[in-house]
């Protein structure tokens, strides 16, 4: 590895991969990750840079396809530009006009589409078993959530043995530095599940608005080690979503111990093959939410 990274840590190196990230650049937060530590000071930030570049990159063509927290509402006018409109609401209340063919767009009742400003944390584990593609999906992911709700409120909390919080539920946070931190985090400790879902309570907490509007995501394989039961904190929260991941050891066991946090926490459940299907489940999921 050293050998690699002393090409790598040269002039001539980062010139090269320089290139390279202008025809894809997929593989650099691969290589960032994988040179972060003995790679110098110098160098570290223009790898760490690229790697952020791809990574935006691709959040942006991820959350492009989301749906970004709309709800219909039937209003009793209708509106040139409007979308759709509502045909058992005008059929109900213009029965006589549509025998007598008398119906005219003021008696249509239409449908309107407002953004639902949603209130959301997001809970993910970075313990010492999810090491690796995780830490690498994790500033993807993140990267997608704050994209994807740029106008809304999110938090962002990270958790192993204990728990810390990457962003605040109302702080003002650049994309580029959440990003920069996931990347520089570590995979360590154990899966401490009922801190993370602590620390993440007591964001959405903050916030006293329609308890409907609130709700928590989990991303974790489900084996935890440490601390207690998450599922009694999971019964605490407006709403909270799991996605489970594939685990090393015991993968059944998690799986399950995923679900049933969904079900008490009267979330929805999305179970995931890899980790580079997690930033589309969690799009999926915001669309529905």
């Amino acid at each position: 590895m050293y050998a690699a990274t002393d090409a790598i840590d040269t002039d001539e190196g980062v010139r090269f991969f320089s290139e390279k990230a202008k025809e894809s650049g997929e593989f650099m937060p691969e290589i960032y990750f994988f040179i972060r530590r003995p790679v110098s000071e110098k160098y570290k930030k223009i790898f760490r840079r690229l790697a952020r570049q791809s990574i935006i990159k691709l959040s942006l063509k991820i959350t492009s396809k989301g749906i970004k927290g709309q709800y219909k509402k039937t209003v009793p006018y209708y509106q040139i530009g409007m979308p759709e409109f509502n045909m058992d609401e005008t059929i109900q209340h213009n029965p006589l006009k549509i025998y007598k063919k008398s119906l005219s767009y003021r008696d249509i009742y239409g449908i309107e589409r407002k953004r639902q400003k949603r209130k959301v944390v997001l809970i993910l584990d970075t313990s010492g078993s999810m090491y690796g593609s995780l830490l690498l999906n994790a500033a993807l992911t993140t990267s997608v959530l704050a994209y994807n709700m740029e106008k809304e409120d999110f938090a962002i909390i990270l958790f192993n043995s204990t728990a810390m919080i990457l962003k605040k539920v109302n702080q003002k946070k650049q994309v580029i530095d959440i990003i920069d931190d996931i990347l520089d985090s570590e995979a360590v400790g154990f899966t401490n599940i009922y801190i993370g879902l602590e620390k993440g309570l007591k964001e959405l907490n903050k916030v006293k608005e329609n308890r409907r509007n609130r709700f928590g995501i989990l991303i974790s394989d489900g084996n935890y080690n440490r601390g207690d039961d998450p599922i009694i904190l999971a019964k605490e929260y407006p709403k909270l979503h799991v996605i489970g991941m594939p685990a090393e050891n015991d993968a059944d066991r998690g799986i399950d111990t995923c679900r049933e946090i969904a079900q008490a926490g009267r979330g929805k459940f999305y179970a995931v093959n890899n980790y580079k299907e997690i930033p589309r489940a969690l799009i999926e999921l915001l669309s529905q939410s």
